[in-house]
């Protein structure tokens, strides 16, 4: 009996998502976008538990700096962003590698393919910042058939296959995240790109370094294959325009240079692109996802 209702709520679930998408890709941009910041309001509003999140988070970066009506706005201003990527995610099928560029501007597009001009693939450690389901459309129309991401599968099957397909649609193939090691050695080996959305929280497996002033469990994986594979790492982001419009930036290749000691080597490379992300954050502080609870894990000596 279990099973059949979770089967009925996973089918619910699906129906009211693809239902509600097909009527987004209906609306005029700016009536999507309206919705969009309506859905963020009323997130702030109802989502208590991910709004205390984020203004702990906020206070915890900037309450040196800012007002708590200043850390509030920003507050704010981040559940609006997601709700307008995630009314964006649902009007995904009106993009195709031809009219995307007319929402999307791309600096540094050279510095992937010098990266892969190489012959060893390409690490793209990508956050969540600004639209960064739009990175899989982007990637798939610069490097068609050589771009990958890892992602981690929905217990939902049919809104998992749903939500899939709108993110490979432009040849972006996602990597399951329990099979992404033997995946990626094989992607890298083919000279493809690998994304790894690589700012939240790691877990006690991670590697603890600096970031925004607070020690943080950061992922291991793009600075170990980048060690292990001889592949450039690039740090790459979207960043939301006042007219909704997106500019993703690539940043120049980092050519990995492996020492006697490897565990340094892993913290000198996952810092320097978390450093990347630090100065995007300070700029655009209403583009990153504070709502999800970064510094959950603490250090072996609490600090």
């Amino acid at each position: 009996m279990r099973g059949k209702r979770n089967t009925w709520k996973d089918r619910s679930i699906y129906w009211i998502v693809a239902t509600f998408g097909w009527w987004c890709r209906r609306l005029p941009k700016r009536w999507a976008m309206r919705l969009g910041r309506g859905l963020g309001i009323l997130s702030y509003h109802l989502v208590k538990k991910r709004r205390e999140i984020a203004l702990g988070n906020l206070q915890a970066v900037f309450g040196r700096h800012f007002t708590t009506s200043q850390c509030t706005e920003i507050c704010k201003a981040s559940f609006i962003n997601v709700g307008k990527t995630c009314i964006e995610f649902l009007r995904f099928p009106k993009l195709n590698a031809e009219n995307i560029w007319k929402e999307v501007t791309v600096e540094g597009a050279e510095n992937l393919h010098e990266a892969l001009s190489k012959g060893k693939g390409a690490i793209v450690f990508l956050p969540h910042f600004g639209n960064w389901e739009l990175l899989s459309l982007v990637y798939g129309a610069l490097i068609p058939d050589r771009a990958n991401a890892i992602a981690f599968p929905l217990k939902n099957a049919l809104l998992n296959t749903h939500i899939w397909r709108n993110r490979e649609q432009m040849s972006l193939r996602l990597i399951p995240r329990n099979r992404a090691i033997r995946a990626t050695l094989r992607a890298l080996k083919n000279n493809e790109a690998v994304g790894f959305f690589a700012d939240q929280n790691a877990g006690p497996e991670g590697i603890f370094v600096d970031f925004l002033g607070i020690p943080a469990s950061a992922a291991r994986a793009p600075a170990v294959l980048a060690l292990k594979t001889g592949a450039p790492l690039l740090f790459s982001l979207s960043i939301r325009q006042p007219d909704d419009k997106h500019q993703v930036h690539i940043s120049n290749p980092i050519y990995v240079e492996p020492s006697d000691d490897s565990e340094r080597d892993i913290e000198v490379y996952t810092t320097q692109m978390l450093k990347h992300l630090e100065a995007y954050i300070h700029k655009y502080p209403e583009q990153w996802l504070w709502l999800h609870n970064r510094w959950k894990t603490r250090p072996p000596d609490g600090n």
